[in-house]
């Protein structure tokens, strides 16, 4: 058989997937000479041996025969209408076995119903049918082996069981032939499927060797073809070489000098940076070595100042690469504008470039990187769009911070990523406090990439309370890392290396399925759990999603789950973080805002805040006894007059929750009802009768200092 086209252009798909497609469609080349001759053989054989009497049950039994016919007629004018080599193969192998096998249902059924009917030569008769249509399925059939022996052994067993529990001599003998010529079927059926596959497959083989033959030879001629080019060329060489050794001595000696300019020009563009210009790496080094040795001759300092661009990867991102290179240029230029001569300037690579300049002390190199941030804060015009950058630059000085080009350099880059974890566009000098600070983030910053998966961080919830009643309403998850060097890691150390390292998305994540996870399995299914929610995990524009994935594998209920958020979230950016909660709030999430107050702008905002909670910020609660209620006052009143509710952060005597329980605070959190407890303990908690009583065990009423919130929990309390 011809192979129905070039299997995905010969090379792209597996010969198999080729060899399946192809036996589907020998299966239906061969479909209509197999259907007109059921539909025909069907009728023949009904109008043969039918009896005069009774002859309304062959009838039905030829009527249905015919509807799975013209069923199968109907795929196959499908077939003929599909994409041409596009299908599924293997489906199609099914599609064309059910109606195949369906056909073969109804050919078995005939012996079932009606051999008894029929006298002995009618009955062998109809065997011979089955025999030689089952004889022609071990052909047409042979692409599909399942097919073509599930097809003989239905046409067949039937009527030879029929056959062998037959009273007659003669029946038997011819039903035991028929299981003979059944299993000789099912060979001939195995032999006729590995030679048809054996064919296609060869065929395809076959295909894909000429194809690749055919590229081969292309890729010869492309290459003799370029070898021809390279001769010519090779030839006009060499006579334009002839021609210029007859040239004149004037001549031989302007060639020589364009030769040493030619040999400038390489050396040049080995020592600079090809997209600015500037110095690269080694020569940057090199020249600083020497910049060090006359300063040490010349008893002056030299400041290096290491420059990163801030946002240049939004840039990038947003704009594309191409702008992100017009940008480095234009960072360039500004450089080498504001640079003072004597200076060298390098792209130490990616966005971030060195400076070494002679300074006469430390003011004055601070001074310098100070111009130059401003100098870089101006508008760049790239084409027709403007493009705002900010620097941050780390100074070190020659030879108070170092005394060797890589020493100077690695000084200005600590200083750079302190300047960094302080906020970025900002200037920092090199302090020698910061190189063991250094150290001791990288170390956090290694240990924390593999905290998750060596099970070092687990959860403490710490109860919330009803005002009223004082029992359990909530349970916050706060985050903790047990290193297995350093012990207990304070969150303030770790999280904010998680946020600038990239690791807070996959940690929040955690967090998120771990919380959902054990509040699922609290016995009081009335219990809330309430997860701190970091700016960056919202900045990644997943949270809606990792928020119902954590959801959907525990089975907590949304209304179960809290979300704590911070006002500083929607003051970054309102437009994109509001919709976010909205969404949330519309799943029966409920919205917490922390440390209110707090802020800047907290009044502005509230009322356009998807929030359903206030929480009063534990330094309120802390000064209300000194300074009066005032603030808490005003918080209680615009949280009255919005509709929400609010929860006292930091509570800690019996004076702050009595005070504020009558100024109309609806629940409390703090170390007068419990520390943050193991999550093991969280079932044991439940189960007492009133947590939130004044009958306590000391170890839960024991009063202990509390730290200062993170992003994944109120408080960071020690253990006591």
């Amino acid at each position: 058989m011809k192979l129905e086209g070039r299997c995905a252009e010969g090379l792209s798909e597996s010969v198999e997937t080729c060899v399946t497609r192809d036996r589907a469609t020998m299966l239906y080349a061969h479909a209509r000479a197999g259907i007109f001759a059921s539909a025909l053989v069907s009728t023949l054989l009904v109008l043969t041996v039918a009896p005069s009497g009774g002859r309304h049950r062959f009838m039905l039994w030829l009527a249905a025969m015919q509807v799975v016919q013209a069923v199968r007629l109907l795929d196959l004018l499908l077939w003929h209408r599909r994409p041409r080599r596009t299908f599924n193969g293997p489906r199609r192998i099914v599609r064309f076995s059910v109606g195949a096998m369906a056909s073969a249902a109804v050919w078995a059924a005939f012996p079932v119903l009606f051999f008894h009917l029929l006298p002995q030569g009618a009955r062998m008769a109809a065997l011979v049918t089955f025999s030689a249509m089952a004889s022609g399925s071990a052909t047409v059939l042979a692409p599909s082996l399942t097919l073509a022996i599930s097809y003989a052994v239905t046409l067949i067993v039937p009527a030879s069981l029929v056959m062998l529990t037959s009273p007659g001599q003669e029946d038997m003998l011819l039903g035991t032939l028929s299981i003979l010529y059944c299993v000789v079927l099912v060979v001939s059926s195995r032999i006729a499927h590995q030679s048809s596959v054996g064919a296609l497959r060869l065929g395809r083989e076959n295909e894909r060797l000429v194809l690749h033959t055919d590229m081969q030879r292309r890729q010869t001629e492309a290459t003799n073809q370029e070898l021809g080019t390279a001769k010519q060329a090779l030839a006009e060489s060499n006579q334009l070489l002839e021609t210029r050794v007859q040239q004149r001595t004037a001549e031989l000696a302007n060639e020589v000098l364009m030769r040493e300019q030619y040999a400038e020009a390489l050396a040049r563009l080995a020592s600079t940076d090809p997209l600015t210009g500037l110095c690269n790496r080694t020569t940057f080094t090199e020249r600083l070595a020497r910049l060090l040795a006359v300063a040490e001759q010349a008893k002056v300092q030299v400041a290096v100042l290491f420059l990163d661009l801030d946002n240049f990867k939004q840039i990038n991102d947003v704009r594309g690469h191409a702008t992100g290179d017009q940008v480095l240029q234009a960072v360039a230029g500004v450089l080498g504008k504001e640079v003072t001569t004597g200076a060298e300037i390098a792209r130490w690579g990616g966005d971030e470039f060195l400076v070494a300049v002679h300074v006469a002390d430390c003011e004055a190199a601070a001074d310098i990187a100070q111009h130059l941030r401003d100098a870089l804060a101006e508008p760049l015009e790239i084409g027709i769009d403007t493009v705002r950058v900010e620097a941050t630059i780390g100074v070190a000085l020659f030879p108070k911070d170092a005394t060797t080009q890589d020493e100077l350099i690695r000084a200005a880059d600590v200083a750079m990523y302190e300047a960094k974890r302080e906020g970025k566009g900002r200037v920092k000098l090199f302090d020698p406090a910061l190189a063991s600070d250094m150290a001791e983030r990288f170390a956090l910053e290694q240990g924390l990439r593999h905290a998750l998966a060596r099970q070092e961080l687990s959860l403490a919830f710490q109860p919330i309370v009803a005002a009223r009643t004082g029992r359990t309403y909530a349970f916050e998850a706060l985050l903790r890392w047990r290193h297995p060097d350093r012990g207990m890691v304070s969150p303030m150390d770790f999280i904010p290396i998680a946020e600038q390292t990239g690791q807070i998305h996959e940690i929040s994540c955690w967090v998120l399925r771990e919380a959902c996870t054990q509040a699922a399995g609290w016995p009081d299914a009335t219990i809330a759990v309430t997860v701190n929610i970091s700016v960056a995990h919202v900045l990644t524009g997943t949270l809606i999603a990792d928020v119902e994935a954590a959801l959907a594998a525990s089975g907590l209920a949304p209304y179960r789950l809290q979300l704590e958020i911070t006002e500083s979230m929607f003051l970054g950016d309102h437009v994109r973080a509001a919709p976010v909660f909205e969404a949330l709030r519309a799943r029966g999430i409920r919205i917490l805002l922390d440390d209110f107050g707090t802020g800047y702008s907290s009044l502005a905002y509230l009322g356009r805040l998807p929030v359903d909670v206030i929480k009063i910020d534990r330094s309120f609660v802390i000064n209300a006894e000194r300074d009066g209620y005032a603030t808490i006052e005003a918080i209680l009143s615009l949280a009255r007059a919005l509709g929400m509710e609010v929860t006292a952060e930091g509570v800690e005597t019996k004076v702050q929750r009595d005070t504020l329980r009558k100024r109309g605070v609806t629940r409390f959190q703090g170390y007068l009802f419990s520390r943050p407890i193991p999550a093991a303990e969280v079932e044991a908690w439940l189960r007492r009768d009133d947590p939130g009583a004044d009958a306590q065990t000391p170890a839960a009423r024991t009063l202990v200092p509390t730290g200062t919130r993170t992003q994944f929990e109120a408080r960071t309390p020690v253990e006591a």
